[in-house]
């Protein structure tokens, strides 16, 4: 036997030890698909596997070829000077190489209108106070399944010009950069190969989250709404290309979205004009109305999944994955959500509908007009107990500007009780679209009475 040198148990025990290594740092480059990281794993497991070689050559080259102790020698030495090399030269790209650019694509800025301010506030709500009434007479029930949009187009495709380097991959997509990451997982820039189309690609790994057995479960619930949502087809909602699973991760194909999300415009010192936070809010009412009525609940609306794109238009995203978790009674199914945007069916642990979308884009359009959040708490049970029992400050208390009838409509998409809420989205929208077309008469009365 060569090698006698060495023991054989010992042998053994450090062919175990490269093995485990090896398996360690692939299940990690998992977790660091596209990136830098990712790519250091790489060069990592080629160093580990050029020393395994030399150390094991006594072995594998001597029983193929009857080489002397000198020859055997130097090819030890060669494999080690190889995998040095791998990792000095290898290692070098990466202070060569131009660091890639994380996040969506920054958006031009969004034109600002003007406010009106030339009507009294008393006379302005007045009307519309009267045309909600005139709205508001109609049927709940009727409203939750009528206008169902039917006309939609395709999406616009993005197209990748060229692709030129060979890039990481998950299930058949190409992965080109990281963009975030969130309580569900990591999100990528990806490049359909097949259809040449840029898309964005959310990874979920239920494993980490969930028991094994649990998981397989949760997982499977996941892809049966997943294919539910992908039917969805409007322009207020991301467009889902594909779902499938890839090892051990789970994972979203998607439009690929140019904007940023409502995160940006929820702080006191960035608001946007309340005509166009109203917009904003009627236009996420058109998304709620069409998924509820094809039997499809959010659950998690909160500014961070409603993006604003460059022309102004409104997408809801991530519809069907808080799903999975609100389905499971572990740490996770509670923590990972959103509480300070719960609606209080959602806390109580009740059975939700679209009446729990409309109590959650009540608090987002609340952040919108002021900045502010209209629950809080320094811990998580304090915005529970928030949420459920007390009644939320004025908007008016943040933000003097907000006309009557914007908290009118705000309270009743607040209200605690779901038979005071109100019972459907399309009939929030109507109020809201009504509000902004007495808002734009107002202001195109004053443009003329200037003239």
């Amino acid at each position: 036997m060569v090698g006698s040198e060495r023991p054989w148990i010992a042998q053994a025990f450090i062919l175990v030890l490269y093995v485990i290594t090896l398996v360690i740092y692939n299940r990690a480059k998992k977790e660091y698909v596209g990136g830098k990281i990712g790519a250091a794993i790489n060069l990592i497991m080629v160093f580990v596997a050029f020393l395994f070689l030399s150390d094991y050559v006594d072995y594998f080259v001597s029983s193929l070829l009857p080489l002397g102790d000198q020859a055997r020698f130097s090819v030890k030495i060669l494999f080690r000077l190889i995998a040095i090399c791998v990792l000095a030269f290898g290692g070098l790209r990466f202070f060569a190489s131009k660091q890639a650019e994380g996040g969506l694509a920054q958006p031009a800025p969004m034109p600002r209108m003007e406010e009106v301010e030339t009507a009294p506030v008393g006379d302005l709500d007045a009307v519309v106070q009267k045309g909600m009434a005139e709205v508001g007479t109609t049927s709940p029930a009727a409203d939750a399944a009528s206008e169902i949009p039917t006309d939609l187009g395709p999406e616009e495709t993005v197209v990748v010009q060229e692709v030129s380097q060979s890039k990481p991959s998950l299930g058949r997509y190409e992965i080109l950069e990281e963009l975030g990451r969130g309580a569900m997982g990591i999100v990528y820039k990806g490049r359909d190969p097949k259809l040449n189309r840029v898309t964005a690609i959310k990874t979920i790994r239920f494993t980490d989250d969930f028991d094994e057995d649990q998981a397989a479960k949760i997982r499977e619930q996941f892809y049966r709404e997943a294919e539910v949502v992908a039917k969805l087809s409007h322009p207020n909602i991301v467009t889902i290309y594909d779902v499938g699973e890839d090892l051990d991760l789970s994972y979203l194909a998607m439009e690929f979205l140019e904007g940023e999300s409502l995160e940006a415009f929820a702080r006191s010192d960035n608001l946007m004009p309340i005509r166009k936070s109203i917009d904003v809010a009627a236009q996420v009412c058109d998304a709620l109305a069409y998924a509820h009525g094809h039997g499809i609940v959010h659950r998690d609306i909160k500014p961070a999944n409603i993006m604003i794109l460059k022309n102004g238009l409104v997408k809801v995203t991530d519809f069907g994955i808080a799903r999975a978790t609100a389905s499971s009674k572990t740490r996770t199914g509670v923590i990972k959500g959103t509480p300070y945007y719960m609606s209080p069916e959602q806390i109580s642990g009740m059975k939700v509908d679209g009446r729990s979308d409309i109590f959650s884009l009540g608090i987002v359009f609340y952040q919108l007009l002021t900045g502010e959040l209209p629950f809080g708490g320094e811990n998580l049970a304090a915005i529970m107990y928030q949420i459920t029992t007390v009644e939320p400050e004025p908007p008016t208390t943040h933000n003097p500007k907000i006309y009557k009838a914007a908290v009118a409509i705000l309270n009743r998409a607040l209200e605690k009780s779901l038979e005071s809420r109100y019972q459907n989205a399309k009939q929030m929208g109507d109020h809201l679209r009504l509000l902004a077309q007495k808002l734009d008469e107002l202001k195109g009365k004053a443009k003329a009475s200037e003239g």
